[in-house]
């Protein structure tokens, strides 16, 4: 469904009551929440006024009640914290035995606390502060609380920072901590349908494409007159015996993949499905051999699958400029080589430094742009509409932000193809070809 059922004023009365039932301590020691304090003010105000003073037995015995039960709950979550951090401390919890993970799924890292169900009115949650973009539930087991995560992008972390919530189930205490925990993580891109999609074959699929401004290393399909010079493995002999005339079979111009292939991944806004179509490219071989690979982030580049794929997930931390011209001008890239530059299907200071870099370079710069789907335009919805339901923004890249990229890189000289990570369709393979 396109529209949610959730109206405006529902989401203002649930902005209220946030900061009541979600505001966090400041100290251990003082595990009240504003929910809490507020009842324990009520409580004793009206144990003064009406409790002692008019002797109103009833509004004693609420009183007394209410202030019994925010002590039992201040002590209940404060005990419950102040254990937990020091079972922490001791690594009391599980080391979490993460390595290569994909992004979108849901895993089980072996990071669990324990279930206290004998515990009254207390319960248990965790989040994940670094790296970020990771959600995180428990999972319960008997006696323990198993944690699952699910990375939303990609990332490479050394250390993991989490928070720990003790709360009660009125929403009156509430201690929270933080805890450090080295660790090895690094969250590929998910492929999505990019994993049997033609962007493989259409990065493998150039040879013998014809490309003027290509260097002369394709077929023999040329022909043309003998020259001093020419090799004699070159002379058609069936020709010369029809016509006494040597002739020669000449490389035909094209962009073949005979000298060596580089990639580079663009960071940006995003950059996820681009950096999944690299790492499909990657893994599938289609670089062929004696392949380099770089990618935002990552000073050096690297020249086997491992160091290649740390890039990726390293560059979903990288910000500022894109560093592809310090990429081609090292020593490392041949004159000849052709670079393939993934890059997100929206508009960024990327596509004008890309395309400068494509007009210098001509012949040797292409690109892929990664999208999950492309949003077409719609009309606006009427006025009753946008007041009382709310229109869910459509996903993926807009249409006509995606025309402007290709436009500009086109215009440049470099060869465009879009590659769609949620369907696995590819568009502009053709015009990737004859770059290629």
């Amino acid at each position: 469904m396109e529209l949610l059922t959730r109206r405006p004023w529902e989401r203002l009365a649930a902005r209220a009551a946030r900061p009541w039932s979600a505001s966090q301590p400041t100290s251990l020691l003082f595990p009240l929440t504003w929910r809490g304090l507020l009842v324990g003010l009520l409580s004793a105000g009206a144990l003064r006024l009406y409790g002692y003073g008019a002797l109103d037995l009833v509004v004693f015995v609420v009183g007394n009640a209410g202030l019994a039960l925010l002590a039992l709950c201040g002590l209940a979550v404060g005990v419950a914290a102040l254990v937990l951090r020091r079972r922490l401390r001791r690594g009391e919890a599980g080391a979490a035995g993460l390595a290569t993970l994909d992004a979108g799924a849901w895993v089980r890292t072996g990071f669990a606390l324990p279930d206290w169900r004998w515990l009254p009115l207390v319960a248990l949650r965790w989040e994940w502060l670094e790296p970020a973009g990771v959600e995180c539930r428990p999972h319960r087991l008997p006696e323990r609380l198993a944690e699952e995560i699910r990375p939303t992008r990609r990332v490479l972390a050394h250390r993991l920072r989490r928070r720990v919530i003790a709360f009660d189930v009125f929403g009156l205490a509430r201690a929270a901590f933080e805890h450090t925990a080295p660790a090895a993580l690094t969250v590929l891109p998910d492929p999505g349908r990019l994993r049997q999609a033609p962007v493989v074959a259409a990065l493998a699929g150039a040879d013998g494409i014809p490309y003027p401004r290509g260097a002369p290393e394709g077929d023999r399909m040329e022909i043309r007159r003998y020259a001093p010079g020419d090799s004699v493995r070159d002379i058609l002999w069936k020709t010369y015996a029809r016509t006494r005339q040597l002739s020669v079979r000449r490389p035909e111009r094209s962009a073949l993949r005979s000298r060596r292939l580089v990639g580079y991944l663009v960071a940006g806004e995003g950059d996820e499905p681009a950096a999944a179509a690299a790492r499909v490219a990657l893994e599938s071989g289609a670089f062929g051999e004696g392949w380099l690979f770089g990618a935002d982030g990552t000073p050096a580049a690297a020249a086997e699958l491992g160091p290649a794929l740390e890039a990726i997930a390293r560059s979903g931390e990288a910000r500022g400029p894109t560093q592809l011209a310090a990429f081609l001008a090292s020593r490392e890239i041949e004159e000849g080589a052709h670079c393939v530059v993934f890059a997100p299907a929206l508009a960024g200071p990327w596509v004008a430094e890309v395309a400068r870099l494509a007009r210098r370079h001509p012949g040797r710069i292409s690109c892929v742009l990664g999208a999950d789907g492309v949003a077409r335009p719609r009309r606006p919805p009427p006025v009753w509409r946008r007041l009382f339901l709310e229109e869910t923004p459509p996903a993926g890249a807009p249409a006509e932000e995606l025309e402007e990229v290709t436009g500009e890189l086109s215009r440049s000289g470099a060869p465009t193809l879009v590659v769609d990570r949620s369907s696995g369709r590819v568009s502009g393979q053709a015009a990737l070809g004859a770059g290629l």
